[in-house]
C-alpha cells in the first residue's frame, strides 16, 4: 500500500469512527482545513474521504471546501430505527450462537467503561463506549457483510446519540439493558439476545424521533 493510499484510508476510517461515535453534531459543518488539522494529515486525503462519505449518504456536500452532517426528520430516523433493529437483532442472535468467554469478558469490560463514563458525566466517552460495545458484539457474529451494513446505518444515526443525554440516557433502567444483553450472550440464547438488542435500539431511537417531530412542529 502506498503512503498516499494509506493516508486516504486513515482519513476515511477516522471520519467514519467520528461520525458513528457521535463526535459531530447533526447539521455540523465540516471544512477541509479543520478536519485535516484535527486528523494531522494534508487536505487531499481528507477531501477524498469527505467526498466518499458524501457519496455514501453519511455527509452532505455544501461546496468544494465543506460538507455537513445530515439533518434527519422523525420519519427518516424511524426508518433507520427499523433497519437497525432488524439487522442488529440478527447480528446479536448470531453472536450469541457463536459466543466465546473472551467475547463475554470484553463486553463486560466495555459495559463497565460506559458506566464509569456516565458516572463522571463524560458524554463523549459514554457515546464512544456505546459504539464500541455494539461493534464488538456484532463482530462476534462472524458476518462481515452484515457488519458493514450495520456500520453504514451507524454513520447516519451516530451524530444523534449524544442527544439522548441526559434526559433519556440517565434513566436507571438503561444500564440494566446492557447487563441483560451480556447475560443472553453468555447463555448463548440467540432469541433473548435479539430481543434485548431490539429493546435497546427501538425505544431510544423512537424517543429521538419524537424529539425531532417536536422540533419540526415548532418551526414556522
Amino acid at each position: 500500500m502506498s503512503e498516499d493510499t494509506a493516508l486516504h484510508a486513515q482519513a476515511y476510517q477516522a471520519l467514519r469512527l467520528a461520525l458513528s461515535s457521535g463526535r459531530f453534531a447533526p447539521g455540523q459543518k465540516l471544512t477541509l482545513r479543520t478536519v485535516a488539522a484535527d486528523l494531522g494529515v494534508s487536505p487531499m486525503p481528507v477531501r477524498e474521504a469527505l467526498n466518499r462519505l458524501s457519496a455514501e449518504g453519511a455527509l452532505e456536500s455544501r461546496d468544494r471546501r465543506s460538507v455537513r452532517v445530515p439533518l434527519l426528520n422523525g420519519a427518516q430516523l424511524r426508518e433507520l430505527r427499523d433497519m437497525r433493529m432488524a439487522l442488529e437483532g440478527l447480528a446479536a442472535a448470531r453472536a450469541a450462537e457463536a459466543a466465546t468467554p473472551e467475547l463475554v469478558a470484553e463486553l463486560r469490560a466495555l459495559a463497565l467503561g460506559i458506566r464509569a463514563a456516565r458516572e463522571r458525566g463524560d458524554v463523549a466517552a459514554d457515546v464512544r463506549g456505546i459504539r464500541d460495545f455494539h461493534a464488538t458484539l456484532y463482530a462476534g457474529a462472524g458476518m462481515p457483510a452484515l457488519e458493514a451494513m450495520i456500520a453504514s446505518l451507524w454513520l447516519r444515526t451516530g451524530p444523534y446519540v449524544a442527544l439522548l443525554f441526559p434526559d433519556y440516557a440517565h434513566r436507571p433502567e438503561h444500564g440494566q439493558g446492557r447487563r441483560r444483553i451480556i447475560d443472553a450472550i453468555a447463555r448463548r440464547d440467540a432469541a433473548a439476545a435479539r430481543a434485548e438488542i431490539e429493546a435497546d435500539i427501538g425505544p431510544a431511537l423512537t424517543w429521538l424521533a419524537l424529539r425531532l417531530d417536536e422540533g419540526a412542529a415548532s418551526k414556522p
